[in-house]
């Protein structure tokens, strides 16, 4: 474990954050958004942009509302209104605007601290060599009341260290992605 931490890999404990968007998708009304929160169907324009909304609804921090144009921006669609802005501003909430839409407004909504990195080996490291190692490992959100609310602790990546002995101890030479926990060997 020593070794994945202070390795090529350079695991940042850093705090994680996630943004939330107050403005859904343009043209979007709330129905048809809810309506694509499970399924593939415009995947980019709805679920990628607007798919932390659910646990939060879900959670009762948020409520979805059909706009009218102006508010957001013409011709009105479906936005989130957080349910108590005070105690989410407490909690670490920072408004933001960001990215435009194709009307030309500036989007506007929320960037959330949800935990911080960790890092889990959950099997024992194999030898492959003399001197070689394997090692799965993973790299998830140990989260905060934000981040249970918004699904963080779903945010896993799966990888495997190759490690090589040396005078010092052992010591990480490649990593590589695994696409869940059983292409790790």
């Amino acid at each position: 474990m020593a070794s994945l931490t202070r390795s090529l890999i350079t695991h940042d404990t850093a705090t994680v954050f996630r943004r939330v968007w107050e403005d859904g998708p343009p043209w979007f009304s709330c129905a048809e958004v809810i309506a694509k929160f499970d399924g593939h169907a415009d995947r980019a324009a709805v679920h990628d942009q607007v798919g932390n909304w659910r646990p939060l609804v879900i959670a009762g921090w948020l409520v979805l509302r059909d706009t009218s144009a102006g508010v957001v921006s013409e011709p009105g669609w479906c936005a989130a209104q957080l349910t108590d802005l005070a105690r989410l501003n407490s909690r670490g909430w920072i408004t933001i605007e960001r990215d435009t839409f194709p009307t030309g407004r500036r989007r506007r909504g929320w960037t959330v601290p949800v935990g911080r990195p960790q890092i889990s080996v959950d099997t024992r490291p194999r030898l492959t060599a003399n001197d070689t190692a394997s090692a799965p490992f993973v790299v998830s959100v140990a989260v905060n009341v934000n981040g249970a609310a918004l699904g963080a602790d779903r945010d896993s990546v799966y990888r495997e260290a190759m490690l090589v002995r040396t005078d010092e101890g052992w010591r990480v030479i490649s990593a590589r992605n695994a696409t869940r926990k059983t292409d790790v060997p």
